[in-house]
C-alpha cells in the first residue's frame, strides 16, 4: 500500500474505528445539558422578570439556573441594564397590584356542596392576601429605591416642570390674543 493509501485508510478508519460514544456523546450530553444565553432566551427572561418580579420564576421559565442568571449579569453590562429595567418595571406592577389590593382586596365566589353534590351554598370571599407579594417587594426595594436615585437626576424637578408648563400656557395665550386680534379685523380687545 502506498502512503497516500495508507493515510486514506487511515482517514476512513478512524471515522469508523472511533466508539460512538467517544466525544459524541459527551458533546451531545452537554449541549443538552448546557443551554445558551441567547438572544431568544434573554429575551424571554427579561419579559417574565418583569411580569413577575421574580428572578428564580424567571429562570424557570427559560429552563437557566439562577446562578447563571447572575453570572451572565455581571460580565454583561447590556443584559444588566436590562435586567434593572424589567426589575424596575415588574416592582412597579408588583406595587401597583399591592395598592389595588390594599384599597379594594381581592373578592373570590366560594360554592359550597352537601355530601350528594348538590349546590348548598354559594358564598363572596372578600380578602386581602399579601404574603407573596410583600416578600418580593422587600427583596427588591433595595435596589429599586438606588435605581430610582440614578434615574432622578435625568428627570426633570417640579420647578422645570412648572416653567415649562407655564411657558405652554404663555404661548397657547399669546395664539389666542393673535387669532382674536385676526377675527377682529388686526385690532386686539
Amino acid at each position: 500500500m502506498t502512503q497516500k493509501g495508507t493515510i486514506e485508510a487511515q482517514a476512513e478508519g478512524e471515522g469508523k474505528a472511533e466508539p460512538a460514544h467517544a466525544g459524541h456523546e459527551a458533546v451531545q450530553s452537554y449541549s443538552s445539558r448546557h443551554r445558551h444565553w441567547g438572544d431568544a432566551v434573554r429575551q424571554k427572561f427579561l419579559d417574565v422578570l418583569a411580569a413577575t418580579c421574580n428572578v428564580r420564576e424567571a429562570c424557570r421559565a427559560v429552563a437557566m439556573t439562577v446562578a447563571g442568571a447572575y453570572r451572565l449579569r455581571q460580565r454583561d453590562a447590556v443584559f444588566a441594564a436590562a435586567w434593572d429595567e424589567a426589575l424596575e418595571q415588574g416592582y412597579y406592577e408588583l406595587e401597583m397590584l399591592l395598592l389595588r389590593q390594599s384599597l379594594h382586596g381581592t373578592t373570590r365566589t366560594e360554592t359550597v356542596e352537601d355530601g350528594e353534590g348538590q349546590r348548598k351554598q354559594v358564598k363572596t370571599v372578600h380578602s386581602f392576601p399579601h404574603d407573596i407579594a410583600v416578600r418580593l417587594w422587600m427583596a427588591h426595594a433595595k435596589r429599586v429605591e438606588d435605581l430610582r436615585a440614578e434615574q432622578a437626576g435625568r428627570r426633570p424637578d417640579a420647578e422645570q416642570i412648572r416653567a415649562e408648563i407655564q411657558a405652554q400656557l404663555a404661548a397657547m395665550l399669546a395664539r389666542m390674543v393673535d387669532d382674536e386680534a385676526q377675527q377682529n379685523g388686526g385690532t386686539s380687545a
